[in-house]
């Protein structure tokens, strides 16, 4: 044998305990034939084909012992691993050598690293049963390994948005200055005051290329189609990765509040990253007395609030829940390291937990007339709101007119009149069908809603609080590009409902100073338009659709369908003759 032979046999025999290594006592030497034959075989230099074969032209085969066959094979498969260990190492040094050259737009292109299916002979990823696991436990504690996180620990070796130069440094500084300015507010404070582009680059560059993004969106920055082409192939990485960090799910906040073209799918990947980083552990431990569990909860309010505001906006059940750990997030608030952004989160918290009762009391069908049989929980919800409303006016603090804190009084009032919107519009729920099966527009439904009690009512007060919101908007001129979404498809929405009210009421609807409705929403287009001047009209921005679409129906020239303007927008009535809009009970907002 050769000498790797050799140690391959001492490595086999070792393996059984004998480390002698015998002569065979008694080797094959007579071919098959010879030996069925029980005859003496001769072969020249003891290889086949041994002469009486030869002669007959026969097939001459020596079969081998066993011990030869194992050592045989013990010897073939450590040439493979030598050879495979080999090959191996020449491809890690080729990477090395590749990875070292400057990279030509390859940012956010390596989807591969961290994901599932990777090193699937690693031996840290087999699973084994855990016998000494509670009872109690969840199903997966009974198995050891199973792990969400990935134990090769964090690559860092796609480039960031500034080792990359995927925009100059320059436009990279000015858009991190915008974010935290004008727009951190809005994600209640998710930067500390300490961040800075090069701290938060270092950390991760998810959370960098997600905040420049939806700054540039903002701002009406050029670079915002490449931002944002180069976000989604930086979040592609993480749908199969297992190594997660609370950045990621930062990253995925900021994007889902403002992209709404990615939103849905950015915030269900951020609910299931904060459920498999366990952020909602630490609810239970409220009040917190350590900066990790703090952390974690605040982080998870934060992604129960984007995932209501994506809810409500699509009409989609919230992937998070209102467990019974969170019926006291006020509990947040007694913690020593609260600080005085978490008022407001808190308090969209609560907000947003009523909400989530009226979801799941009437559902996401709104062809479903069930609203009569449930009118009396409506005025419990409303109350509830209001509840809401006088609780948390009295407790925060808003400095109007100073320019530092864009979250102002307005945006407050703004949440609450939504909220009473989304309540009170259940009211329109459903239309009546002829015997064809159609919908029909006709005065059918409308006799049918109003003969139940307490309709008028409720359309009432879902039209004042679409007037409301009309207002607030108009109001609150300075910066309305760089709010979230969620507010520009809700401002939508009470378009909606105005100009649907005006088109098919007989009287002129006006607030307490006599201004007719049109006059409001003739104002919002002003706003609207000056708000979206500039480049943010070519990122398909809300507001830019908003009053472009508004401004065509108001001077006819959008007709709604084929039954001209004004007219059939949701193709059913709201039955709205002889209410007056805005009684002289209606609250003025300041």
């Amino acid at each position: 044998m050769a000498p790797r032979s050799e140690s391959a046999a001492m490595a086999l025999r070792e393996s059984f305990g004998d480390r002698k290594i015998p002569e065979i006592s008694r080797k094959i030497t007579a071919c098959v034939s010879c030996r069925k034959l029980k005859i003496k075989c001769h072969m020249n230099n003891d290889r086949p084909p041994c002469t009486r074969c030869k002669t007959r032209g026969n097939t001459c085969t020596v079969n081998k012992s066993l011990q030869t066959l194992l050592e045989g094979d013990a010897s073939w498969k450590e040439q493979m691993e030598d050879r495979m260990a080999r090959l191996e190492a020449h491809i890690l040094s080729t990477a090395v050598e590749s990875s070292s050259q400057p990279p030509y737009q390859t940012y956010g292109q390596d989807t591969t690293r961290g994901n599932l299916g990777d090193n699937p002979a690693d031996p840290s990823q087999i699973v084994t049963l855990n016998l000494s696991c509670s009872l109690g436990a969840f199903p997966a504690s009974s198995m050891i390994n199973f792990t969400l996180t990935d134990p090769r620990g964090t690559s860092r070796q796609c480039p960031d948005l500034l080792s990359n130069q995927l925009i100059p440094q320059e436009s990279a500084e000015s858009l991190f200055s915008f974010y935290k300015k004008n727009m951190d507010s809005f994600a209640y404070n998710i930067l500390a005051d300490t961040d800075s582009l090069a701290s938060i680059s270092d950390r991760s560059p998810l959370l960098t290329v997600s905040i420049c993004t939806v700054a540039a969106f903002c701002s009406g920055s050029l670079h915002y189609r490449t931002l944002f082409d180069n976000l989604k192939s930086e979040i592609s990485g993480k749908v199969f990765s297992n190594n997660h960090e609370f950045d990621d799910v930062r990253a995925l906040c900021i994007g889902a509040l403002w992209l709404n073209e990615i939103s849905t799918a950015l915030n269900s990947l951020a609910v299931r990253i904060a459920t498999e980083l366990n952020l909602h552990r630490c609810i239970t431990k409220m009040p917190h007395k350590k900066r990790a569990c703090y952390d974690r909860t605040r982080l998870y309010f934060l992604v129960y609030i984007c995932d209501h505001h994506c809810s409500l906006s699509h009409g989609k059940p919230p992937l998070t829940r209102d467990f019974h750990s969170l019926k006291s997030p006020r509990d947040f608030l007694r913690t020593e390291l609260s600080s005085p952004s978490d008022l407001k989160l808190i308090s969209q918290v609560e907000l947003w937990s009523i909400s989530n009762q009226v979801f799941d009391m009437f559902g996401a069908d709104v062809d479903n007339c069930a609203t009569s049989q449930r009118l009396k929980e409506i005025p419990a919800l409303s109350e509830a709101y209001e509840t809401w409303y006088r609780d948390w006016l009295g407790i925060l603090t808003f400095v109007e007119g100073s320019g530092e804190e864009p979250f102002t009084r307005h945006v407050f009032d703004f949440y609450y009149y939504s909220a009473r919107l989304y309540l009170f519009s259940h009211i329109f729920r459903g239309q009546a069908t002829d015997d064809s099966g159609e919908g029909d527009a006709s005065s059918s439904f409308s006799s049918s809603k109003k003969a139940t009690h307490g309709y008028d009512d409720f359309a009432d007060a879902a039209l004042k609080s679409a007037l409301s919101i009309v207002c607030l908007i108009t109001k609150e001129e300075g910066g309305l590009q760089n709010l979230p979404y969620y507010i520009g498809t809700v401002t939508a929405f009470a378009c909606v409902c105005l100009v649907k009210a005006s088109s098919q009421s007989e009287l002129i609807i006006c607030d307490m100073d006599g201004t007719d409705v049109s006059e409001h929403l003739r104002e919002l287009v002003r706003v609207l338009q000056a708000a979206a001047s500039g480049n943010i009209s070519s990122h398909g921005h809300p507001l830019q659709g908003i009053a472009e679409s508004l401004g065509g129906i108001l001077t006819g020239d959008i007709e709604t369908h084929e039954t001209g303007p004004l007219r059939g927008v949701f193709g059913f009535d709201f039955a709205l003759d002889g209410l007056d809009m805005l009684s002289g009970d209606f609250e003025q907002t300041s």
